[in-house]
């Protein structure tokens, strides 16, 4: 089997999963409520939401630097990362952006070694942040979250990431090829640069506080009444669930999350279903602007700003 047809097959599994969570939620509610919510959502409070979801790409670009060599500035980095979340919006799964900022990287910088390793590097940080950041909400959150599962999911998603990274890393997986060799010894620099570990994760709890933010705004402009202590428990709970890659942009998982735990603070599905999509499309105005960013760089990548070496 060709990896584009194994590419198809996964996508459209993906497709089916996040169709099928969809339809079980939507059966289960009343539809013209969900609409009614969010034909009726104040639009200062919307748009300062996705105001807000841009402030979270300038964390994350920040991030991103610290693990960039060269002379790549905050703003192109700020740039390529809006990219990225307009194309992980557009394209299937959550990925495709990364692609694209590797592709940019790779033609300003031509090492595509670092151009691969920063971005990766990017995601493992704050996977790694939002894991820690879920598991402390859990802790402080037990009771809210109790007969949900996800006092079990958390921990199992924990230790995955815990026992992968350490037969990955530890053991050097395919490190006899030469380029994965180089990226093992530019995994490990930049891990024992605790300084910039320890910023970045700072700077991925800022991003996270930005997104609880958001979904705050949202919720108000819907009209609703959310506790902030029950945001700060969830939030980083639904972000968790929607990461796992078994679906399209983490549709169906995040909604199904959002009515799972919000449910426990008294909320009613449809409204629990109303904040979750009033978010995501707050999330989609804020990447909005990645396409005149795109059109930008594709133009100025074209001009060939460096001659392209191999990696």
């Amino acid at each position: 089997m060709n990896k584009r047809l194994k590419s198809i097959l996964f996508t459209s599994a993906k497709v089916i999963i996040s169709a099928a969570i969809l339809s079980v939620l939507l059966s289960k509610v009343d539809l013209n409520k969900v609409f009614s919510l969010l034909r009726n959502i104040n639009l200062l409070y919307f748009f300062l939401a996705a105001l807000m979801g841009i402030v979270s790409i300038l964390f994350i670009s920040k991030r991103w630097q610290l693990f960039i060599s060269g002379d790549i500035t905050l703003s192109k980095l700020f740039s390529l990362n809006m990219i990225g979340l307009f194309f992980n919006n557009i394209l299937p799964g959550t990925t495709g952006g990364d692609a694209v900022k590797i592709y940019y990287v790779y033609k300003k910088t031509g090492n595509g070694l670092m151009a691969a390793g920063s971005v990766f590097m990017d995601r493992y940080i704050g996977l790694a942040n939002i894991i820690f950041i879920g598991m402390a909400a859990m802790l402080f959150g037990m009771d809210r979250l109790s007969g949900t599962g996800v006092e079990y999911f958390t921990p199992m998603v924990t230790t995955a990431f815990i026992v992968v990274s350490f037969i990955v890393f530890g053991f050097r997986l395919g490190g006899r090829f030469a380029s994965v060799a180089k990226f093992y010894e530019y995994f490990h620099l930049y891990m024992r640069n605790y300084k910039a570990i320890a910023l970045s994760f700072m700077l991925t709890t800022a991003a996270q506080l930005t997104a609880i933010s958001c979904v705050y705004l949202t919720a108000v402009g819907l009209g609703v009444k959310v506790s902030v202590l029950d945001l700060l428990i969830f939030v980083p709970m639904i972000v968790l669930i929607a990461a796992v890659p078994i679906s399209i942009s983490g549709l169906g998982l995040r909604e199904g999350a959002f009515v799972l735990l919000f449910k426990k603070a008294g909320i009613a599905e449809e409204t629990a279903l109303a904040i979750s999509f009033g978010w995501y499309l707050s999330v989609l105005a804020s990447s909005l602007p990645g396409f005149i960013f795109y059109l930008y760089n594709k133009a100025d990548a074209d001009k060939g700003d460096k001659v392209v070496e191999g990696v």
